[in-house]
């Protein structure tokens, strides 16, 4: 964990910071270049982090100026006046802070290692500049963030999307680079910093607070259902999960609040499925919640859901409650989908149901859980 070290000024640790980057020699290959971090990167007091992969041989490596000097830099520099912004207004880092060229002189793409080497110096520079956005620019940018702390975040599907990460808040564009506008055109990007410059200003910082100070953001009730409280549980303790384990470890939540309290809490009822237990409700209750408390995707063909930008309304769940969430989350959310599926199989519930299967009734859309009764008070044997 990094020291905030609130007892000195922000200048003074940006000082020391550059300075001890200097003596850095960790990867073999990059020890002897040009470190990129000065006062040339920008202001420490903005409210806008931009991060990049790592200095390009004609630019950065070359000008000592992230971002500047080469067709990148160029690219780059245009997008950020097209929206208004200066240079000096925010701060500009990279990845790594060495050119990793190659033997032929080329530029080359940082190994896994040579991020990892390079992660304690972001942490610091990010924990100093302390930006209420990130806007990583690239893959590589978002991977390295991954490296301090999980996000699970993929560029094609959130893209120009602000999204939580920690206590800041990440808006993932492509690179700016000449090889990246095969992937996302120049008028594409240009249209994703105009997204950037309505959600944040790099003085004042996130817009949308203060829209939201000034006029609720929505009509969305004080007092969320306890279901979407659970849900919002679950992705803070997560992150993000497929839709398919929500709703495995919602069963799993009201299985042992049935043995503990003698009723369900989350969902009166869960429905036989193919793929096992389900809350009818959940659906409409994550819609509403949709681009503020959560985010719905699709990754790899599978329905996902993450931890939205703003929540507008606080977890009130009592502390016994929120003891079971914990408690299943840590025994099944680690689980692979296959893996909480067959645990979900193992309960007796769902037991009595492939009972009753097996002597050929039909219990799709049955009920597993319904009214505090399990399938076994609700499907008696004849």
């Amino acid at each position: 964990m990094i020291c905030s070290y609130q007892n000195f000024s922000k200048d003074a640790r940006f000082a020391d910071l550059m300075k001890s980057v200097q003596y850095c020699d960790l990867c073999p290959r990059l020890y002897e270049r040009r470190k990129v971090l000065s006062s040339a990167n920008g202001t420490v007091e903005s409210k806008v982090l931009f991060l990049a992969e790592a200095p390009g041989r004609f630019g950065a490596d070359h000008t000592g100026v992230p971002l500047y000097g080469d067709r990148t830099g160029d690219n780059f520099e245009a997008l950020l006046g097209n929206i208004g912004w200066r240079r000096k207004d925010v701060f500009i880092t990279n990845a790594i802070l060495c050119n990793p060229k190659q033997e032929n002189g080329n530029n080359g793409t940082p190994t896994i290692e040579e991020v990892a080497n390079c992660s304690a110096y972001l942490e610091m520079t990010i924990a100093l500049v302390s930006p209420d956005v990130i806007v990583t620019l690239g893959a590589t940018a978002l991977n390295a963030l991954d490296l301090l702390s999980p996000h699970g975040i993929e560029l094609r599907h959130n893209v120009a999307k602000l999204v939580p990460w920690r206590n800041y808040r990440l808006f993932p564009l492509y690179h700016p680079g000449p090889r990246a506008m095969v992937h996302r055109s120049q008028v594409k990007q240009r249209s994703d910093f105009m997204l950037l410059a309505k959600v944040v200003h790099p003085v004042k910082g996130l817009i949308e607070q203060k829209k939201a100070c000034a006029k609720p953001a929505s009509s969305f009730p004080a007092e969320a259902t306890i279901m979407q409280q659970v849900a919002r549980v679950l992705l803070e303790l997560g992150g993000r999960m497929t839709y398919f384990k929500m709703t495995k470890l919602m069963y799993m939540i009201d299985l042992a609040c049935l043995e503990k309290f003698g009723h369900t809490v989350v969902s009166p009822i869960y429905l036989r499925q193919v793929e096992g237990p389900w809350p009818p409700d959940l659906n409409k209750e994550l819609e509403a919640m949709q681009g503020h408390e959560v985010r719905r995707f699709i990754s790899r063909k599978l329905p996902m859901v993450a931890l939205g930008p703003s929540s507008r309304f606080k977890v009130q769940l009592e502390e016994d409650i929120l003891e079971i969430i914990l408690n299943v989350f840590n025994t099944y959310g680690s689980m692979s989908n296959s893996q909480i599926k067959t645990a979900v199989y193992r309960t007796e519930p769902m037991q009595n149901i492939l009972r009753e299967e097996d002597k050929g009734k039909q219990m799709i859309n049955k009920a597993v859980l319904y009214k505090d009764k399990t399938a076994k008070e609700l499907h008696v044997s004849g």
